[in-house]
Parts: C-alpha cells; structure tokens; sequence
C-alpha cells in the first residue's frame, strides 16, 4: 500500500475552541494507515461479522464500507481521573459528529470514567443501531488495543444479541499527524512569548510555559 499524498500547505495554530471545518478536499484525504495486515492474528484486528476490503485497499465502493444510518461510531478513550480530560472527549465527539454528518456517534472510556465501552454500546443499540464501530482515541496499537478494548466491546456485544461490531485501527502513523504536533509546538511557543492565550487543552494547568 502507498502512502496517501496530502498537499503541503501551511497550516495556521489555532485554539481548540475556535477550530472550524476543513474543507472537503482535506476530508477526503484522511485515510487511516493501516498498521496490521490481514492476515495475522483476527484477535488483533478485533473484527466481528464485518467484511473485508479489496486487497491493496482501504476502501471499497461496497456500502458495507460506508458508514449508514444504521451505524453507530463509538470514540473510546483511555479514561482519567481528570475530569477535565475526560470532558475533552465530549468535544472532540461533538466536533466529529459536526463534521462527518454521521448520526450515531458516542464517547467511551476504556476504564476509570463514565460512559463505559458497554454504556456507550447500549446507548447505540436504543438509537437504533445494527452495527457498532469501535474507533480508538488512541495514537498507538498497544495492549490497550489489542486486549482491552475489544475484550470489552466482545461483553457489550453479548448483552445485545450478538450485535455486529469492528475495533478499528487506533490513530497511528499519518502524514496529517505532522501538521497536528507542529500546530500544537508552534501554538505553545507563541503563548509562552506572550502572543496568544493558552489553548483549551491546557487552559487553567500552567502547564505551557519555559522551565529553566
């Protein structure tokens, strides 16, 4: 598989609470790398009664590889003791769901807050959801990944007849990852000289400025 080509262009720091829609031509070109070939281990790609693409693809013209009505996308987190991180996800959910239309889309965390992997999943199921897609609001495929997530998304299946269900690819390697950390580099630089506020991110921490 080649790389996904996404134009260079620069790229302006903004606060999170002011972010706004990319346009189309950026969306279409988010694709997620895929990190684990088909062929290892079905436990590692956590996939349930879903197809597969074409090989050589991500994507296929199929509506099996579309996101419909009938879809649920639950973004899981790891969870925190820090309320405040844990509110952060409820944006990102909200700025997803603006964003990509789709109808059913919930937070979960993995463990330590409210709403649960299993939360989350029943709440799909009452929306009306017959296939639930499980994305990791997490930057690398570790044990978390591998194990935990679709150990819980297996019992949350199980109470709601065996419903369909995929846990896709965490976020790992992408060209768009690039512009995201140098956003975040630039922006912070730019607040410790004094030019801007803090972000949302770290507002009320402290956190962003100069250590000697």
């Amino acid at each position: 598989m080649h790389p996904v080509p996404v134009p260079s262009q620069p790229f302006t720091a903004t606060p999170a609470k002011k972010l706004v829609s990319r346009s189309t031509a950026v969306r279409k070109a988010i694709h997620f790398v895929n990190l684990w070939t088909a062929g290892r281990s079905s436990g590692n790609l956590a996939m349930n009664s879903v197809p597969k693409p074409a090989p050589g693809s991500e994507t296929s013209g199929r509506e099996d590889f579309a996101v419909g009505d009938k879809d649920a996308v639950v973004i899981v987190d790891h969870g925190s003791r820090r309320q405040e991180s844990n509110l952060m996800l409820n944006d990102f959910v909200e700025m997803f769901r603006a964003k990509t239309s789709y109808r059913i889309v919930e937070p979960a965390h993995m463990e330590l807050a409210e709403p649960t992997i299993k939360d989350a999943f029943g709440k799909c199921v009452q929306q009306g959801a017959s296939r639930v897609i499980i994305s990791p609001y997490f930057l690398s495929p570790g044990r978390h990944w591998k194990q935990d997530i679709p150990a819980l998304a297996a019992v949350a299946s199980k109470e709601h007849s065996n419903i369909p269900y995929i846990v896709t690819a965490p976020l790992g390697l992408h060209e768009l990852m690039v512009d995201i950390m140098n956003d975040r580099i630039k922006y912070c630089l730019r607040h410790v000289a004094g030019d801007v506020d803090e972000c949302t991110v770290c507002a009320g921490t402290g956190k962003c400025r100069m250590y000697s």
